[in-house]
């Protein structure tokens, strides 16, 4: 007899699950309880891309989802990831209705993170920050960071397709860290030069965009000497028009300047070959030569290209 139940029950399971299409092999009582959600693919490819990229150095994932009034949800994380073109991260949702999502990647000790209130914060609001002292950033070299939105996606609701559902989606990652290495030959001494970049990019919304009106942020450079040659190296955060940004060289005690112009219009995009949602990689070179006490830059080199052959008209002392 008690065979005889073992079997009839274990019908009834195979029998309900088949009917309400499949609720992970569980009889549900209500069909509001079979379980929806978003699997999220993962990848990376610029305008200059003709195919699809997977970056190792993207190793953890912060996703924020939001409904269909761009309200903040929830935020689901994951760590030693290891994304290709079959890696997917499920977030379950619940209720139904339309939602899209913002992933980062790489963030780290090197920034602060808001706290986000559900039903209240925008895609627009304030996510993260660059911690610094006194406007000089944190030195964020070796590290890389990640942003990308994805489209936004429907999901039904249960009862009136009687069944679990599961949509996919996928988010374009894009590279928001920079490498710029600035070379300066030329000078006598050029243990008596140093280097700086600073920008207003170190605050940025949950949908990736650098706020406004922030503080500007000097990014620390890691210097080497040869000769007549200093060399500095730096890590950027996102780099586009519009945010104050300026590439000084001066004197260690501050008081010649020799060179300070625009970073981005005055150098990095009079190479036509550099495309700042392609490019995360740069090097600077300026040669110099001493005319009566004074240097002159003679030379602007970016990324090979000759952007500069005659005298800037900006001098400083020997």
């Amino acid at each position: 007899m008690n065979l005889r139940r073992k079997i009839i029950g274990l019908l009834l399971i195979v029998s309900g699950t088949l009917m309400l299409g499949g609720c992970d092999a569980v009889i549900f009582e209500d069909i509001l309880d079979c379980p929806q959600g978003v699997y999220i693919k993962f990848y990376s490819k610029t305008p200059c891309d003709v195919d699809s990229l997977y970056p190792a150095d993207i190793k953890n994932l912060h996703v924020y989802v939001f409904d269909t009034n761009d309200k903040y949800v929830n935020v689901y994380t994951a760590d030693n990831v290891t994304i290709s073109k079959d890696y997917e991260f499920l977030i379950p949702i619940y209720p139904h209705g339309k939602y899209s999502f913002v992933a980062w990647s790489g963030i780290d000790s090197h920034y602060l993170l808001k706290d986000l209130q559900t039903g209240v914060t925008t895609k627009d609001d304030l996510l993260l920050q660059l911690k610094r002292a006194s406007a000089v950033a944190e030195n964020i070299k070796g590290t890389t960071l990640y942003a990308g939105t994805s489209e936004y996606v429907f999901l039904p609701d249960p009862e009136d397709i009687q069944a679990a559902y599961y949509e996919h989606t996928a988010i374009n990652m894009r590279e928001y860290t920079n490498r710029v290495e600035v070379i300066v030959e030329g000078f006598s001494k050029p243990e008596d030069y140093e280097v700086d970049i600073a920008m207003r990019n170190g605050d940025y919304a949950v949908k990736g965009n650098i706020l406004l009106g922030m503080e500007m942020l000097h990014y620390p450079p890691e210097y080497t000497y040869t000769d007549n040659k200093l060399s500095a190296k730096f890590t950027l955060l996102k780099l586009e028009t519009g945010y104050d940004d300026w590439l000084t060289i001066k004197t260690k005690d501050g008081k010649k300047i020799f060179y300070q112009e625009d970073f981005l219009g005055t150098l990095l995009l009079q190479n036509p070959d550099v495309n700042l949602s392609c490019d995360n990689d740069f090097v600077i070179k300026f040669k110099v030569e001493e005319d009566n006490g004074s240097y002159y830059v003679v030379e602007v080199w970016v990324n090979n290209w000759l952007i500069h052959t005659y005298k800037t008209g900006v001098e400083g002392g020997g």
